[in-house]
């Protein structure tokens, strides 16, 4: 299955998560707008990664699911994770497969997604 999720607050998912593995590129928690789709994302899904720009660049291939990240906020380097056990959060790890290339607009249009959050005559929110 194919999904799009939105890193529109540029969260540095690489970074934080980098002592679990490399190739972070979301994550969610059950709080966060999606969570009960998010649940649906299994391995070899693609995930389209909405930008700060507003773009999608690229199409992520999911090869990793941590579920139940703890994380532990720092005032000086941000957060970090705390442990990979007790937490709540579900992380995604994979590597680009697609490159899209395209605004969050024509994409949604392209591809027929439809949302109560989007309008669908213009594919903006």
């Amino acid at each position: 299955m194919n999904f799009l999720v939105s890193n529109i607050g540029d969260r540095d998912h690489q970074g934080i998560f980098s002592d679990i593995s490399t190739g972070a590129f979301f994550d969610l928690s059950p709080k966060q707008h999606g969570w009960i789709d998010y649940l649906k994302v299994r391995l070899n899904d693609v995930v389209y990664v909405v930008n700060k720009e507003r773009r999608v660049e690229h199409g992520f291939r999911v090869l990793g699911i941590v579920d139940g990240v703890d994380l532990e906020a720092d005032d000086v380097w941000g957060e970090k994770v705390r442990s990979v056990t007790g937490g709540n959060l579900r992380v995604l790890f994979g590597e680009p497969v697609e490159y899209v290339g395209m605004d969050y607009s024509e994409f949604v249009t392209n591809n027929g997604i439809a949302s109560p959050k989007l309008n669908p005559n213009t594919g903006k929110m």
